[in-house]
């Protein structure tokens, strides 16, 4: 518990230096840095990509005036979208003086992606619970393959399968076969909204076709909120005990809303910037499973059988810290916390199990680039070394057996690259 304390007081003493440190750095008000009214926009080297959405994305507006390094923030933030490589401003003449157009070249990807983050740790007790986030902040996939192409002048259809994403507390992971739609610059207001349509293929009998919403609307210009439901089906299959059939079934609903703050300057392993998050969360579940099967008993095989129900909240918060040493190497550091709690019932017990769970830990990179800046206009292919250490927390109330509480510390090494195709991460570790 005490851990715990101290990594959520040590998140919030992070996020607000670094947040004013980012905000300050990129402010209009310094005297020395002049504003530039930008009467066009112009994006180059388009060609799968909509102009439209890196104009939108990049959340500036015709005919207003921006310093320097708002401009630069921008391209920041486009070199975070997934369908973009590498991105470069520059300043040409307008149609009179003081008047200028600002010319986005853009290096596009591929429209088949993939994502592999394979890094296992192996470990002194196979209980223990491995942190095996890939983005510092918990809520990263670690496989995806898929494609994308670009519909109209805001739109964007997508489909392709996706790994086991969000480790939460109390909520389940499956991965699943996806196809859905994105819509960028709703109504002018630089926000967005993707509907996905997903059929899971691992967990509970045959996956049923399930939505996934996703709405992100701008705040600022490096603050986004992100609400989201997600929910998982599963057709209903049956055990067979003794000749009798008894029915499983399962689903799950989550509602999210994040609050980030991102300067970070790629979409998966940055090398600088700011990523703050935080997330409240409630979901549920409904299902029915064999709770025991009893063998040997006076009335022959037992089998516990019942209709079960959960529901659950929380929040989880990290913050990531991204420092540039030179052209090539990189330092991070990140902190995390989360606290959920869950409440279980089912027609045998009736009675009510509350559980309630806390996670935290601290984490510290470096990484070294094998390319110059002027080769990873292209990609990037680095190595990285990472420490962390976290501690889980679970209470039962009442007192069950299956309370524990865990500290873990884990180091690894890993090998990215990044292409026009997409991300790969390969390596290794130890966790005691």
């Amino acid at each position: 518990m005490i851990r715990n304390l101290t990594v959520i007081l040590l998140l919030a003493a992070l996020a607000s230096p670094l947040a004013a440190q980012d905000a300050a750095s990129s402010s209009a008000a310094s005297p020395s840095s002049p504003l530039l009214f930008i009467e066009r926009i112009e994006v180059r080297n388009a060609n799968r990509v909509s102009p439209d959405v890196v104009i939108a994305e990049s959340r500036l507006r015709e005919g207003h005036e921006y310093a320097e390094a708002e401009l630069r923030d921008a391209a920041t933030r486009l070199a975070r979208l997934p369908f973009l490589l590498s991105v470069d401003f520059a300043l040409e003449r307008g149609s009179e003086r003081g008047r200028h157009v600002l010319v986005l070249t853009i290096n596009e990807t591929k429209p088949f992606f993939f994502l592999l983050d394979l890094v296992p740790y192996f470990q002194e007790d196979s209980s223990l619970d491995v942190d095996y986030s890939n983005d510092r902040s918990g809520s990263g996939e670690n496989l995806a393959l898929g494609a994308r192409w670009f519909v109209g002048r805001r739109g964007a259809v997508h489909l392709g399968f996706s790994g086991v994403g969000h480790d939460r507390e109390f909520a389940r992971d499956y991965a699943s076969f996806s196809v859905g739609y994105t819509q960028y610059d709703i109504f002018g207001s630089r926000a967005f909204a993707t509907l996905n349509l997903k059929r899971p293929i691992e967990g509970f009998g045959e996956g049923l076709i399930s939505p996934q919403v996703v709405v992100g609307v701008p705040i600022s210009a490096n603050q986004t909120l992100t609400v989201q439901y997600d929910e998982t089906r599963f057709g209903e299959e049956k055990r067979t005990v003794e000749g009798v059939d008894y029915p499983i079934r399962f689903g799950q609903k989550i509602v999210s809303a994040t609050m980030a703050y991102n300067t970070t300057n790629e979409p998966f392993f940055p090398t600088r910037g700011t990523l703050l998050q935080v997330t409240p969360m409630y979901g549920w579940t409904d299902g029915a499973r064999i709770l025991y099967t009893a063998v040997g008993g006076p009335n022959g095989t037992e089998v516990a059988h019942a209709a079960y129900h959960t529901h659950f909240f929380g929040a989880e918060a990290g913050a990531t810290r991204y420092w540039e040493l030179t052209d090539r190497d990189s330092v991070w550091g990140n902190v995390r916390a989360e606290w959920a709690r869950e409440s279980y019932n089912n027609q045998i017990t009736v009675t009510e199990l509350d559980r309630t769970a806390r996670f935290g830990s601290v984490g510290i990179g470096y990484s070294h680039s094998l390319w110059t800046p002027e080769e990873r206009v292209a990609g990037d292919s680095r190595f990285e070394f990472t420490a962390r250490y976290s501690n889980r927390d679970v209470e039962n109330d009442p007192p069950a057996f299956f309370s524990r509480d865990t500290d873990v510390t884990q180091v690894g090494f890993a090998w990215l690259r990044r292409t026009s195709w997409g991300t790969l991460r390969l390596g290794g570790g130890y966790a005691w």
